[in-house]
């Protein structure tokens, strides 16, 4: 979305999987200057609208969902998303050395 001086407001691309007949919202993104005025669900209200137009029966959205972003989980729990999954950080714990170059 553009505010009226051309700046990007709010934005967000939408995944369409036909074969499973799932749409992903990711990334989903507000400046913070215009935030709270209802651009982000906006945005996912019609594109939802649009992916269940075009046969997706289901829809998921990255969010990080920390502690630290309650504004965002709480847009995506507004428009209907429920926590499904969460993802555990990959952390490398050691260093791994080329195949073939020693111990």
């Amino acid at each position: 979305m553009e505010a009226p001086d051309g700046t990007m407001a709010s934005s967000t691309i939408m995944w369409l999987d036909e074969a499973n007949r799932t749409a992903e919202f990711e990334p989903v993104g507000t400046h913070p200057d215009y935030r709270r005025l209802g651009l982000a669900r906006a945005m996912l209200l019609h594109g939802m609208h649009l992916a269940r137009a075009a046969g997706a029966t289901q829809m998921t959205v990255a969010c990080l969902g920390a502690p630290g972003h309650p504004q965002a989980r709480g847009l995506y729990y507004s428009v209907g998303f429920r926590n499904f999954t969460r993802d555990a950080p990959l952390i490398k714990t050691r260093t791994e050395r080329p195949v073939g170059q020693g111990k």
